[in-house]
């Protein structure tokens, strides 16, 4: 008999303390999100830093630079959170990004500067579409969380980047 009681309390106890252990999981909304957003961390890290160091004027320079230096630190606040979730990350940009870069590599001067802006601030205006559906539409506390931290930084690249444009189209 004593057998069987040992036996049942484990039975019992097993299921809760598994799912005591289970990571949080979130719905495919906040996987999707999570794995477009680094990569997009990606791609605006490295074309900040392309733009920071081959910019003609100063605006792209320093949009630039803030773009590369805010999407590591966004990239740095969302891949604990992925792996808490277990979402695996990609390695690299998406295919549409990398081809980007490629073009902006192919430019140089005024002709870099207006299209870098112009194609960035596009790009802004995507992310802070996926962001607030993230918010709206997101299970998970924590991705929310992380959306809504970040959409402000999102919202300041897109007006920095639009004051560059409107910069760079005066000095045609």
């Amino acid at each position: 008999m004593k057998t069987w009681i040992c036996l049942l309390s484990v039975l019992f106890f097993l299921p809760v303390t598994a799912a005591l252990a289970a990571p949080p999981q979130g719905t495919s909304q906040d996987g999707s999100w999570l794995i477009a957003t680094h990569q997009t961390n990606l791609s605006e890290i490295a074309s900040g830093q392309l733009a920071a160091q081959s910019g003609h004027s100063e605006a792209v320079r320093n949009a630039g630079q803030m773009l590369a230096s805010d999407h590591q630190s966004l990239d740095a606040k969302l891949k604990p959170v992925a792996a808490q979730l277990g979402v695996t990350l990609p390695n690299e940009p998406n295919m549409e990004q990398r081809d980007e870069m490629k073009h902006f590599k192919s430019l140089s001067g005024m002709n870099f500067d207006r299209d870098w802006a112009k194609t960035e601030a596009d790009g802004h205006v995507k992310s802070i579409e996926a962001t607030e559906r993230e918010i709206q539409h997101g299970s998970s506390l924590q991705v929310k969380q992380l959306a809504q931290s970040a959409l402000p930084v999102l919202k300041k690249h897109l007006r920095t980047l639009k004051a560059a444009s409107s910069k760079l189209s005066g000095s045609m």
